[in-house]
């Protein structure tokens, strides 16, 4: 049993450990032992996981090139003030010596360049930042999966903990029980001897789980973003959401692939290469660039004109075929997006087939080891009184507390499984209900 529970642990440990490093809010909440629940969890997690701060300056950052790359579509200013000087010396025009002044001249520019492939870049930029901002959705896509997935362990770890107190105090009245028999006796060392060493096995399944149950609970603290030293007690109670958050919705949702973040992503990739043809294509078009100049000497200054307005159009004739490389390479990464995007749906929709038949499997294993564990509670019970009465030997009493504790240990692992495989489904419909 130790070793199924310290499993779970290990691999619920795995799937969290991109989420370790978290903010962390105030210190004055480690004080104090919480009362969480799933919602709680999460909530707090999506909160102050740094994996989602991080995520979402990302998409701020992206927003800010977008406001960059208009901004070079617009008019441009700028002012100069420039002195020169001649170190004195003198031009010679016409045979007439001139003295070459210094000057201070100030000057202001304003120009406008108007180029339609700029503006396709806008739409490019404004492309990937929704890209990015879907990045950040499958980031908390996977906080949630995370933080759900080490809920649902607590409260397996939680119920196990219940469970061998409980049958370790039964065990402990039946050792006192067979120890007043053997001073009687009425019984032999063995009895004695096998029902103590079935208690000194259960202590010690009890003190490793606990400590697994400790380090996971730190885990979710730190994928909250909480402080290390948090006390928290999961609120939630495992058969509950076993039946209201799984059984009872397994056949609620109907996937929709356009709302899986992979899917998206993809989807955008290819709008990216196809407003990225179109800027390429329009590197062919001319360009027309605006310029005027105002200038104003302070002193000095030979051959000034104050007012100076040009026009250019530009008119691209040949680069190498460096535009024509561009353009075919951005059709062949179209092209494979669009290969991408086909392989990515197939793959999506067997997901989607497999998980649900993973899921409708846990729920029939989950059932036939609830039905399990009932019968082996009632054996170990009849064993007990039969024990009680002196019919039956230690032996068969602790191999019917053995046959107990292992229904246990496989209705715990029978419960994560169906919970983590209902965690998978949601994801990957992208249907968290908080």
């Amino acid at each position: 049993m130790k070793r199924n529970i310290a499993t779970a642990a290990l691999m619920m440990v795995m799937t969290a450990t991109s989420l370790f490093a978290q903010s962390q809010p105030a210190a004055d909440a480690s004080q104090k032992e919480m009362n969480l629940s799933l919602k709680d969890a999460v909530s707090s997690a999506l909160s102050y996981s740094k994996q989602l701060q991080t995520s979402q300056q990302d998409v701020e950052i992206y927003k800010e090139k977008i406001r960059e790359t208009r901004a070079s579509g617009l008019p441009q200013a700028s002012a100069s003030l420039t002195g020169t000087t001649y170190f004195g010396k003198e031009m010679n025009l016409g045979g007439m010596p001139i003295k070459m002044e210094n000057s201070l001249t100030f000057a202001a520019t304003v120009s406008y360049t108007l180029s339609l492939q700029q503006l396709a870049s806008v739409k490019v930029s404004k492309i990937a930042a929704q890209i990015y901002e879907t990045t950040n959705e499958s980031n908390i896509l996977d906080v949630k999966a995370n933080v759900t997935d080490t809920y649902y362990a607590l409260l397996v770890y939680k119920r196990t903990i219940d469970i061998l107190n409980q049958n370790l105090a039964d065990m402990e009245d039946i050792q006192k029980h067979t120890q007043y028999a053997f001073d009687a006796g009425t019984c032999e060392q063995t009895d004695v001897d096998q029902i103590r060493v079935n208690v000194t096995q259960l202590k010690n399944t009890i003190n490793s789980t606990e400590r697994n149950y400790e380090v996971t609970k730190r885990l979710l603290v730190l994928q909250m973003g909480l402080p290390i030293s948090t006390k928290i007690n999961p609120s939630e109670n495992l058969d509950d959401m076993i039946i209201e958050g799984t059984v009872a919705q397994m056949d609620s949702s109907n996937f929709d692939i356009t709302k899986n973040p992979t899917y998206k992503q993809m989807a955008q990739s290819l709008d990216v290469s196809e407003a990225t043809l179109k800027m390429y294509k329009r590197a062919y078009l001319p360009t027309l660039t605006v310029q005027y100049q105002y200038s104003h000497p302070f002193k000095g200054g030979f051959m000034n004109f104050d007012h100076v307005g040009n026009v250019v159009l530009s008119i691209p004739i040949f680069d190498g075929l460096a535009k024509q490389s561009r353009v075919k390479q951005t059709k062949i990464q179209m092209a494979q997006s669009e290969t991408n995007m086909a392989l990515l749906k197939d793959n999506l929709m067997q997901n989607e087939e497999q998980y649900r038949f993973e899921l409708n499997s846990a729920i029939d294993a989950y059932l036939l080891q609830k039905e399990n564990l009932d019968v082996a509670k009632r054996v170990l019970e009849n064993y007990r009184n039969k024990y009680n009465q002196g019919v039956l030997s230690s032996l068969d009493l602790t191999q019917a507390n053995a046959n107990y504790l292992q229904a246990e240990t496989s209705y715990a692992t029978a419960s994560l499984d169906l919970l983590q495989a209902h965690t998978k489904l949601s994801k990957l419909y992208n249907n968290f209900e908080y």
